[in-house]
């Protein structure tokens, strides 16, 4: 019989591809067009409703609990709800940035059709009205489970559960040794990512002060499940220490069939030790973990924040163009190289506070925007002409407001009613002076 070490093991090597595919998730917020107000899951056209029409329509159900959808699947694609009713669509991966934005605009035209004339989809990394302590959790047992523990674990569980949305972008690793480069550099550049698609201007009905809001949310919920795993830069992250890690950390729950129970401060390896662990149930567990790379059978890029399109699109845009270029790779795979945990954290909290401190950690003559600057455009060198239109757009419009949190700041600030007209239309429209 395999150990689940091994089983683990077998269930990421199994992920290894050849190709160079992009999946992506949008995250958004069901409001009010008057009042920007969130809609609650049972109420006149809340999530439970919008769900049901969706299934009437010819999506299957994939997931529900009684009368209740969670998620539906139609032609590879998925819609399904977070903690807080966000609604998620997750598009089939394709190689083409093009492909990825009208396999969205289907799914999202499929979704508007179904609102009524009050609602909308909006693309913010933080609620920008509704309160998380108002805003009723949804009816499905793993968030309750999760909801009571995490609270335990950090002080913004429940703002990350319940008022977060982002972009999550997906690419495949070829081998371990691809596998071993790609995570490595991922975490590496994630502080970055984070700084350069921070798009959460509003913390619980007033303007966020610092920077990079969903940043200091993760750093405060269960740092032991989230953000980078311990050693992850100060060693060979492979299959075998990846494995390690989810079977060190506590999943909260366990499944078992159609039922699922609560594992306290459990491990994973402890619970196996009491019964051995199914695979399903091992695949589970690595679910239970939320760093800001993930590891499925695929790498997870989780840090970047719902944004609008067509700037949501850059995300994708700019993780192609680094990832899946062998020059890319390979140069920030050297860099990466002059860093360890401690330095990758210490990234992480002074982007909370500035963009314009020195890279001395990397030994680089240049500013952390500076870096930004090399980065968008080393990517756009591999992309496809269209592509780097994207990234080159989404450029544009940070190098005159900093990032697209502080220009709504700025609006927000000077006109609350401009502020409401430009997150419910999306993208750039007024100049800031």
């Amino acid at each position: 019989m395999k150990s689940s070490k091994t089983i683990l093991k077998d269930y990421f090597k199994s992920g290894e591809k050849a190709g160079k595919k992009i999946g992506v998730e949008f995250e958004h917020f069901l409001i009010s067009k008057t009042d920007l107000r969130s809609y609650e899951y049972f109420e006149e056209n809340g999530q439970k409703q919008l769900m049901n029409q969706l299934v009437s329509t010819g999506w299957e159900v994939q997931y529900s609990e009684g009368d209740d959808i969670f998620n539906a699947v139609k032609a590879g694609n998925m819609v399904s709800f977070e903690p807080g009713g966000q609604v998620e669509i997750s598009i089939k991966p394709f190689e083409r940035i093009h492909d990825i934005e009208v396999e969205y605009l289907s799914v999202r035209n499929e979704i508007d059709a179904l609102l009524s004339d009050d609602q909308m989809l909006i693309s913010l990394g933080y609620h920008p009205k509704t309160k998380i302590e108002t805003l009723p959790l949804l009816p499905k047992k793993r968030y309750q489970f999760m909801y009571d523990e995490l609270h335990k674990r950090g002080n913004f569980a429940r703002n990350m559960m319940k008022g977060t949305a982002s972009t999550q972008v997906s690419i495949d690793y070829e081998d371990e040794k691809d596998f071993i480069k790609k995570y490595r550099v991922a975490n590496f550049l994630a502080p970055f990512i984070s700084r350069l698609f921070d798009a959460s201007p509003i913390f619980e009905g007033a303007v966020y002060a610092a920077k990079n809001l969903r940043v200091r949310i993760w750093d405060h919920t269960d740092i032991n499940r989230c953000k980078m795993p311990k050693g992850a830069m100060d060693q060979q992250f492979d299959y075998d220490a990846y494995s390690d890690y989810i079977l060190n950390s506590e999943p909260i729950l366990m499944i078992e069939g159609d039922q699922s129970y609560l594992t306290d401060h459990q491990t994973v390896a402890d619970l196996d030790h009491d019964k051995p662990l199914s695979k399903v149930q091992l695949v589970h567990a690595s679910t239970m973990v939320f760093p800001d790379v993930r590891v499925k059978q695929f790498l997870e890029i989780r840090v970047a924040d719902a944004l609008p399109l067509p700037y949501s699109l850059a995300v994708p845009a700019l993780i192609k163009g680094i990832f899946y270029n062998t020059d890319n790779l390979d140069k920030y795979y050297k860099l990466s190289l002059n860093m360890d945990d401690d330095g990758v954290l210490k990234l992480n909290d002074q982007i909370k506070e500035s963009y314009s401190f020195e890279m001395g950690c990397l030994h680089l003559s240049m500013t952390c925007d500076d870096f930004i600057g090399m980065l968008i455009l080393d990517a756009t060198n591999g992309l496809d002409s269209d592509e780097m239109e994207i990234l080159m757009y989404f450029q544009e419009m940070i190098q005159k407001y900093e990032s697209y949190s502080e220009y709504l700041k700025k609006i927000y600030l000077e006109d609350q009613a401009l502020f409401k007209k430009v997150i419910t239309t999306g993208g750039e429209h007024v100049q800031i002076q």
